[in-house]
């Protein structure tokens, strides 16, 4: 299995996903340091540039979310029906390695691409934050749930290419995301202020079908001391119902949901594969 863990790495520079790395560590060091530009650009009190470097941590959180999200998706996607269509798995698996070595090789290959790279991101955005006078330990605090992200993404697109192209998988895999997303960020506060319970029960289903919103509210636990005033508050109206649903609670349950929700992908798609025709 080692051999297909370095493996799928060194296809993964082969496929120049560095180039991405580099481009988000230098987007970080420039988003950290824009209010201290904007400071000397225009003035401001020390607690505006407070505030400001908070958002700029909390955009750099999001932004390392969302990429580390896509890289595996990208490289998940493609990893096995391409290898598949170009017929290194029918050259490869009549040699004595199984097939269960071969898929969890490769998930473990792109997880520890991935994982590196976020973990990159975020010591870059520490220590820019840091030179500038701002440490902030939140980040570091919620970096083992920014690392699910990659993790719940790349498990599910690496389960739909056990029988899916690459890009079919990638297009249903962002869906999956397209859909937790906009049921958190816009059904939720509609089905919430107005009580459609029908609404309310397309939320729910979101969450069972991919649990990015769970991820989303671990996360922002960890970052809520940095919150600038006023941001993110509650409605001062509304029942407490409302409320509830508009801002659940985060669960120990939750993370157990979580950590089911990718061995049970994990689990579904290495089935899905050891039964595919690879010829």
């Amino acid at each position: 299995m080692g051999v297909i863990v370095a493996l799928t790495l060194k296809e993964a520079m082969r496929r120049r996903a560095f180039l991405g790395t580099l481009i988000i560590l230098v987007a970080l060091y420039g988003l950290s340091f824009l209010p201290r530009a904007f400071k000397e650009a225009f003035g401001g009190s020390e607690r505006q540039f407070e505030i400001g470097v908070n958002i700029a941590v909390l955009f750099g959180v999001d932004i390392i979310k969302f990429f580390s999200a896509v890289l595996a998706i990208l490289l998940c996607a493609g990893a096995l029906t391409a290898e598949i269509e170009r017929g290194y798995l029918a050259a490869i698996l009549p040699r004595p390695l199984h097939r269960w070595e071969l898929y969890l090789g490769k998930w473990l290959g792109v997880m520890l691409f991935s994982a590196a790279n976020a973990t990159l991101w975020t010591a870059m955005l520490w220590v820019s934050v840091a030179v500038q006078g701002q440490p902030r330990v939140e980040m570091w605090r919620a970096l083992p749930y920014v690392l699910l992200y990659p993790v719940l993404y790349g498990t599910l697109a690496l389960a739909f290419s056990s029988f899916l192209g690459a890009s079919i998988a990638s297009m249903f895999t962002v869906a999956a995301g397209a859909f937790a997303y906009f049921s958190d960020q816009f059904l939720r506060p509609i089905a919430a202020f107005f009580d459609v319970k029908l609404l309310q029960q397309i939320v729910w289903l979101s969450e069972w079908t991919l649990p990015m919103a769970t991820l989303k509210r671990l996360v922002q636990q960890r970052v809520d001391t940095i919150l600038p005033p006023s941001m993110d508050d509650a409605p001062p109206w509304g029942t407490e119902a409302m409320l509830r649903f508009l801002k659940p609670e985060v669960q120990t349950l939750d993370i157990v949901y979580v950590g089911v929700y990718i061995v049970a992908a994990l689990l579904i798609g290495l089935l899905i594969f050891w039964r595919r025709d690879v010829q």
